[in-house]
């Protein structure tokens, strides 16, 4: 009778373990985790709780299981050094003196199944958890993710909003250099004209004239007009300074020498032919550019061959002439050329607003200055400079 409870024993536990146990797949059309082809994992724990309850009313004694094992036999001598160890039928009648125990322990090949079953469903249990949470984890890494993308697109958009734009850094860097032109700028800024047409940009944006009864001593400030002779001017590249005078060149100490006879003299004679040209033809033969171009070219290079052995100031003059010569040839390729020849770009203003107002209305800046004109840009710079502080003081009264 025994050998048939051990056998529904195990036929029992191996049942509940094929039902609660199958293959683990994935279905692949839903994406969800099963424990087998229509076995989800939310099913499979139900069912080993279900096992787990159902164990609990199988007697050991139904799977072959000795309630009284070996350690815990009872003994009528007492307990020893050595512990509880005898039988406690030991001595009865009916007993074998020798100790023999009917309820001794023996070695169950069941107790084993039962135990390797309870772990394999501990283990099972045990990975749908661990699965489980594995989900959760990845999920909230997902949720973090699109955490940290929210918070760095709105730190752009911050960013963004916050951060200068190139309009605003070309307006900052104007009156930068606006203000620099106002206050005391290096002479160079003001002999080369870059002070000049900072101030002048300036002027163009305000209103082109007063309002009556303001600004009366500015506005009556006259200019002087000699002065405004030796101021050069220019609507493009290059500046005409060095022909204004019809052309007749004024050369340099260093560039006086016998060496550079050839090229000065054809020089001259070019330039002063390039002046009539313009006067009355409106534009400069481009085979008289052409020629002073390659002229002026060579006076270079055979300067930087013997200037070594010339002082420094009478060097630094002749490449000055020669910088404002190209500057000449350069001006002299514009297609109003005669303009500058004929009096229409000629500065005739007798007060500060007049001269804005001309040199605006013919699209004019100034031009770099040539030697002997340093005093007019000197004075006219700080004509420019009073005018412009009065008309952003009358602006901000209003």
């Amino acid at each position: 009778m025994l050998s048939s409870r051990k056998r529904i024993g195990v036929t029992v536990i191996l049942g509940l373990t094929l039902l609660a146990f199958g293959g683990v797949n994935v279905n692949a059309q839903t994406g969800s985790f099963q424990v087998r082809r229509g076995l989800t994992l939310r099913q499979a724990a139900f069912n080993i709780a279900t096992i787990g309850q159902a164990l609990t009313f199988v007697p050991p004694y139904a799977l072959g299981f000795n309630p009284y094992p070996r350690n815990l036999a009872l003994s009528t001598g007492g307990v020893g050094a050595a512990g509880i160890t005898s039988s406690p039928y030991a001595g009865s009648p009916g007993y074998d003196s020798s100790g023999y125990n009917p309820y001794m322990s023996v070695p169950d090949p069941f107790s084993g199944y039962l135990r390797g079953g309870a772990d394999v469903i501990n283990a099972q249990g045990s990975f749908l958890t661990n699965t489980q949470q594995a989900y959760l984890k990845r999920e909230q890494v997902r949720q973090e993710r699109v955490v940290t993308r929210r918070k760095m697109f709105d730190e752009y958009l911050y960013e963004r909003e916050k951060a200068p734009t190139v309009e605003d850094e070309r307006q900052r860097h104007s009156l930068e250099q606006l203000e620099r032109s106002r206050n005391n700028p290096p002479i160079t800024e003001v002999y080369s004209g870059k002070a000049l047409n900072d101030i002048l940009e300036d002027l163009r944006k305000l209103p082109s004239k007063p309002e009556a009864g303001n600004l009366v001593n500015i506005q009556q400030l006259p200019l002087d007009e000699d002065g405004l002779k030796h101021i050069n001017v220019t609507v493009g590249g290059g500046s005409i300074g060095l022909l204004k005078n019809d052309g007749r060149l004024d050369w340099p100490v260093a560039l006086s020498g016998p060496e550079f006879k050839e090229q000065r003299e054809r020089i001259s004679s070019l330039a002063q032919a390039a002046v009539r040209q313009a006067e009355f033809n409106g534009q400069v033969d481009p085979g008289t550019i052409t020629q002073l171009t390659n002229d002026v070219a060579s006076i270079n290079r055979q300067l930087r061959t013997s200037g070594g052995d010339l002082p420094f100031d009478l060097y630094t003059e002749a490449k000055t002439f020669l910088n404002n010569l190209d500057d000449a040839i350069r001006a002299s390729r514009q297609r109003d050329v005669g303009n500058y020849f004929t009096g229409k770009f000629a500065l005739r203003a007798k007060t500060v607003p007049e001269l804005v107002e001309h040199m605006v209305k013919q699209g004019l800046r100034f031009a770099p200055a040539e030697p002997g004109d340093e005093q007019a840009y000197a004075a006219l710079h700080q004509a420019l400079v009073n005018y412009d502080l009065a008309m952003h003081a009358q602006t901000a009264s209003r």
